[in-house]
């Protein structure tokens, strides 16, 4: 029984490390990594954002496209071939 309390307290986290202030070089650091991170995000939205564009645009609209194409085939290939069928 001891070794689970043991093994619970090892994952605890020490409550004096929040207790200590940051120094101003930490700050700094931090506003660096948050602004890579602001930056890595921007860029990920932007990439994201363009393959939303080019998959509707190499998708979405050739369906579309297809939708008016194919009835118009049809009746013409129909008129056409019509009088050999019949």
């Amino acid at each position: 029984m001891e070794t689970n309390q043991n093994q619970s307290t090892e994952h605890i986290i020490n409550q004096s490390d929040f207790a200590k202030a940051p120094s101003d070089e930490q700050l700094l650091n931090d506003r660096e990594l948050l602004f890579k991170i602001y930056e890595n995000t921007r860029k990920t939205k932007n990439y994201m954002k363009w393959s939303l564009y080019i998959t509707i645009i190499l998708v979405v609209l050739p369906l579309l496209a297809a939708l008016f194409i194919v009835p118009f085939a049809f009746s013409s290939l129909s008129s056409s071939y019509g009088s050999l069928l019949q």
